[in-house]
């Protein structure tokens, strides 16, 4: 069978299959299909609730996180993220930012659920770049958080981080910011040449936690000198972990791991758009959207015991309540 293993592989592949030599028309044609697949719902990029949580912070907001792209489920087990043996267990229901606010100010008129053994339907909305939710909930509580992730594009660069020397020692520094510093007793300075960037770990020693070093000069096998700029003073001592960051680009992501025929009938929809083929592009946008349904009735017809003739999960219908308990 074939596989598609990073991103490389899959311009080879389009490549062959359209008889085309122009790799960048390729990669354009692959970026037109991602921004149509940027909401595609599939298992590989949700978050696991059990052990991913959010913070409350001041005036009942919590940030929204930043790899999110869509929310699922929230809810709130009363005890920093796993389950109280009291009660009540909150769960989330999506509003408007504007009916959330407008509740919001009548909120502390009703009784608020307290050590009761049972259920609740909240609310919880966007307002600004923040959650809010209701009942409120105090700062510092932690809410579990069931959502699909955002994805990283194919080919947009990114940092690789590539270990040389668990070892080293910070033997030297001179001069008041930018610093020349003098690093001995590395392992291997195989790799390195002047102008890369490189980390490391602190011990004794530190090239400054918020200092960015480059490599100015090879000394030995073992020894180098980098230039540190920033804030931090560096320390004379050891250090450890010395790392080069290289520049790269992004090779995979979940989507083509879990779903390559999205990729593969996306790209080729774009690219025959581009070539004005007008039948063959509507040929490979049926198989996309053949494909994408068959995700989607994963996602909702599909998931409940029974298929379709059970369409209902216990929440439904919704029915707006107050939290006074009896």
């Amino acid at each position: 069978m074939f596989v598609i293993p990073d991103a490389d592989t899959l311009v080879t592949y389009l490549l062959d299959f359209t008889g085309s030599n122009n790799e960048d028309e390729i990669k354009q044609c692959i970026f037109q299909a991602e921004l149509v697949m940027r909401n595609i719902e599939i298992p590989a990029t949700r978050t696991n609730p059990y052990t991913t949580f959010g913070t409350v912070g001041n005036n009942q907001l919590m940030p929204i996180p930043q790899d999110m792209n869509k929310p699922i489920l929230f809810f709130n087990q009363g005890n920093n993220g796993t389950q109280s043996s009291s009660g009540p267990w909150i769960v989330y229901d999506r509003i408007g930012d504007r009916d959330i606010i407008t509740q919001a100010l009548i909120a502390d008129l009703y009784l608020q659920p307290v050590n009761s053994p049972m259920v609740i339907r909240g609310k919880f909305s966007e307002v600004g770049d923040n959650y809010m939710f209701l009942p409120y909930l105090s700062s510092g509580a932690v809410l579990n958080l069931y959502y699909y992730r955002a994805w990283n594009l194919l080919f947009t660069p990114a940092t690789q981080t590539t270990l040389l020397s668990t070892t080293g020692n910070v033997d030297s520094y001179s001069g008041s910011g930018p610093w020349q510093v003098t690093i001995t007793n590395m392992a291997t300075t195989t790799g390195l040449s002047a102008g890369s960037v490189i980390t490391a770990s602190d011990g004794t020693g530190t090239l400054g936690s918020t200092n960015q070093a480059v490599v100015t000069n090879i000394i030995s096998s073992t020894s180098i000198q980098v230039t540190c700029t920033g804030a931090s003073l560096p320390v004379v001592g050891t250090i450890s972990n010395i790392s080069v960051l290289t520049a790269s680009t992004i090779q995979t992501n979940e989507v083509l791991q879990s779903w390559p025929e999205g990729y593969i009938y996306g790209s080729l929809t774009e690219y025959y758009i581009k070539r004005h083929s007008v039948d063959d592009a509507q040929v490979y946008k049926a198989k996309f959207d053949q494909a994408w349904a068959t995700i989607e009735n994963q996602n909702n017809l599909a998931k409940w015991s029974g298929g379709n003739t059970r369409l209902t999960s216990i929440w439904q219908p919704r029915i707006d309540r107050s939290y006074a308990v009896k």
